[in-house]
């Protein structure tokens, strides 16, 4: 079994979790001080995503540079 260490992003708290996995299955998550750290750690060690986030440039804008970013997370 492998112990894979990662930070929570889903609050401030930013709890250090510890998730057992062997392969892709995840057979435990500790160091969550909620529900969210646990349900956070599971969806990134089996199918992590990203927003994607960047700016583009505007031609004839009032603005020359205007930020984007991706409307659903991506692998």
């Amino acid at each position: 079994m492998e112990e894979k260490y990662l930070t929570c992003i889903n609050c401030p708290m930013g709890c250090s979790l510890v998730v057992k996995t062997e392969g892709s299955t995840v057979f435990g998550v500790s160091g969550n001080h909620c529900k969210f750290g646990d349900i956070y750690a599971r969806k990134e060690i089996t199918d992590p995503t990203r927003m994607v986030t960047s700016t583009v440039m505007v031609e004839g804008g009032n603005l020359r540079l205007v930020p984007v970013k991706t409307e659903t997370a991506v692998p």
